[in-house]
């Protein structure tokens, strides 16, 4: 917006005295307008004319121009180094790299607010090692995110461009972990009208909100009030359990994880027992449920339960493990 204004004043004050020196040439010379205006702009360019036999008026127009001409040049220069040396410069480069960065993002993961929710969420999906872009209004919130290293927009996530600049129809997921229940409603509802097969993740501060937030197309709803109560309640009845939990749910944590694989429908696996293809003797990990596309799950299954297209297998193995295996189903 200064910039602008900036950039207005200067062609307002370049317009006016090439219109002063048109019109002085012109009523003082007899010629056309456009020899005037020819003349004017000779001399703001070349900042010479001879001028000993020129009347006063003439060589006083003159001294106008050139003076005129050397105000607009330094004041170009001045603006040009407090472009570069204030940092505008570089912010605006970096800008751009990161515009260039998430345009070139696919199947990546969209985090609205940086808050103190937004910021736990970003560091679990760091440690992940997943593509994703914060997006916040609030510019403090916005320089602590750059300084992390994260890939950061500093716009409104509820307005749709602002969801565009994200590259929302390339993304795998949404995460709105804003502060108001309206703002993550409206995010949703957004989101969900933009890319009907995105996958969403809500925050609510109130239970109550929970059917509105599915309504308007969430496919999970988060209340971090209930997660953390439900967590200490857990560290206080079964503290062993919870540590062997936080031990295959945190991705820092190597040793054993969880993932969830889903079958494709060109995958050789369709027909077959989970016995044969994905038994703990021959790929190393653990077949904890199968997820049905009907939307029935089994927990434990089997070693004869038959495998389907689109069927969510929740396994359990190390990160090596885990790869091979959804480098074979796939």
């Amino acid at each position: 917006m200064k910039s602008n204004k900036t950039l207005r004043n200067l062609f307002i004050a370049l317009t006016g005295i090439v219109l002063i020196g048109t019109l002085g040439y012109w009523l003082m010379e007899g010629g056309s307008l456009w020899s005037a205006f020819f003349t004017t702009v000779i001399i703001m360019l070349s900042h010479w004319k001879h001028g000993e036999n020129d009347s006063l008026a003439e060589q006083l127009m003159l001294i106008f121009l050139i003076l005129g001409s050397f105000l607009i040049l330094a004041y170009i220069f001045r603006l040009a180094a407090d472009y570069i040396m204030g940092g505008e410069f570089i912010e605006t480069q970096r800008r751009k790299k990161m515009e260039k960065k998430v345009g070139n993002l696919k199947d990546h993961y969209i985090v609205c607010g940086f808050g103190r929710v937004g910021k736990q969420v970003c560091e679990d999906l760091k440690h992940a090692d997943v593509d994703f872009v914060v997006i916040d209004r609030d510019n403090r919130e916005t320089k602590i995110a750059q300084e992390l290293g994260y890939l950061i927009v500093n716009e409104d996530p509820t307005i749709e461009e602002s969801l565009k600049m994200v590259n929302i129809s390339s993304a795998k997921a949404l995460i709105s972990c804003l502060g108001q229940d309206t703002d993550n409603l409206f995010v949703t509802l957004t989101a969900r009208s933009m890319s009907p097969n995105l996958y969403i993740v809500a925050r609510a501060n109130d239970d109550i909100n929970t059917s509105k937030f599915e309504k308007a197309g969430a496919n999970r709803v988060a209340i971090p009030y209930q997660i953390g109560g439900y967590h200490m309640a857990t560290m206080a009845l079964r503290p062993a359990v919870l540590d062997f939990l936080d031990v295959i749910v945190d991705s820092r944590h190597q040793e054993l994880e969880v993932e969830e694989i889903e079958i494709p429908h060109n995958s050789f696996m369709i027909g077959k027992k989970i016995q044969e293809e994905l038994s703990r003797t021959r790929t190393g990990v653990t077949v904890l449920a199968v997820n049905k596309q009907d939307g029935s799950s089994k927990v434990n299954p089997g070693g004869d339960e038959i495998i389907h297209g689109e069927d969510k297998l929740i396994i359990m193995g190390n990160r090596s493990q885990l790869d091979k295996v959804t480098e074979l189903v796939k």
